[in-house]
C-alpha cells in the first residue's frame, strides 16, 4: 500500500493503481472522453489531466495513466488543470460542437460556444480511440484503425474499404461514446437490380465500415441475432474446441 494527498486529504491505494481510479473511489469526479473500464489507459484526450506535486516539482499529468506514488500531492481541481481541461474543450467545442458528450463536458466547465478564435467544423467522431482500441483488445479483430495524422486524423478501415476481418459483433458500435458508428440488423441484406432482386437473407449492416454480414439464427428461438464470421472466429481463437451448439443459442434462450 502507498500513502498520498488527494485533494487535502490523506489517501490509501494499492501501488499500480492509477489517479483517476483513486479518485473515482473517493467519489471525486475527473471528466474523461477516452477512457473505459475495459481498456488499457491511453490518455489521449487530455480532460482528464490533474496537477501533482513531487518535492518541489509541479506539473499537469493524465490522471488516466499516471499511478499515484507514495508522498505524492494531487489536485484535482487546481486553477492549472481547469486551465488545461479548458483549453481542450475548447477545441473540442470547435470540432464537435454538436456532439452530446462534448457539449455536456463544456457546459461543465463553463463553456457556452465554441471559442471564436477557431474555425468551427462539424465533426462527430471525437478520435477517442475506444472502438479501435476495443477491437484489439477486447474482440481481437484488429479490423480498424486511425488513418493519417495531425488535423486529417481519423478511424477507418484498411484503404477505407470494407473492413475485411470485421466480424461484425457490434462492440464499436456498442462503445462508440458519440453513436457516430451505425450498425443495422435487417432481413434481407441483398440488392435490387434492373432485373430483379439478389436475396441474401438476414444480414447485418455496419455501415460505418462497410461491411454487409451473414447472420446466424437462434437453433432454438429461429431469431438471427449473430454473425456467421463472429462464430467463426470464436471458434478459431478458443483454446478448447467449442461445440457449434453453444455457440447458435441467443444470449435470449441460454438465459
Amino acid at each position: 500500500m502507498i500513502t498520498f494527498t488527494l485533494n487535502g486529504r490523506k489517501v490509501e491505494a494499492e501501488k499500480g493503481t492509477t489517479i483517476l481510479e483513486i479518485a473515482r473511489e473517493e467519489g471525486i469526479d475527473i471528466p474523461t472522453l477516452c477512457h473505459h473500464e475495459d481498456l488499457l489507459p491511453y490518455g489521449a484526450c487530455r480532460v482528464c489531466v490533474v496537477e501533482i506535486t513531487r518535492g518541489k516539482r509541479k506539473r499537469v499529468v493524465a490522471s488516466c495513466t499516471y499511478q499515484a506514488e507514495e508522498g505524492l500531492v494531487v489536485d484535482t481541481n487546481s486553477e492549472r488543470a481547469l486551465n488545461v481541461r479548458k483549453g481542450v474543450t475548447e477545441l473540442l467545442m470547435a470540432r464537435h460542437p454538436n456532439v452530446k458528450i462534448i457539449k455536456e463536458l463544456a457546459a461543465k466547465l463553463g463553456i457556452a460556444e465554441p471559442n471564436p478564435r477557431f474555425s468551427v467544423e462539424n465533426d462527430y467522431c471525437i478520435l477517442c480511440g475506444m472502438c479501435v482500441r476495443a477491437c484489439r483488445e477486447i474482440v481481437g479483430a484488429h479490423a480498424i484503425n486511425f488513418a493519417e495524422r495531425g488535423v486529417t486524423r481519423r478511424v477507418s478501415s484498411p484503404f477505407s474499404e470494407a473492413a475485411g476481418d470485421c466480424i461484425a459483433c457490434g462492440t464499436c458500435v456498442y462503445i462508440c461514446p458519440t453513436k457516430i458508428i451505425t450498425m443495422q440488423d435487417v432481413a434481407d441484406g441483398g440488392a435490387v437490380y434492373p432485373g430483379g432482386r439478389d436475396s441474401l437473407g438476414p444480414r447485418r449492416i455496419i455501415h460505418t465500415w462497410k461491411v454487409n454480414a451473414e447472420m446466424v439464427p437462434c437453433r432454438v428461438c429461429k431469431r438471427p441475432f449473430t454473425t456467421q464470421a463472429k462464430i467463426e472466429f470464436m471458434q478459431k481463437r478458443a483454446q478448447v474446441p467449442v461445440p457449434i451448439e453453444e455457440l447458435t443459442i441467443c444470449p435470449t434462450c441460454k438465459g
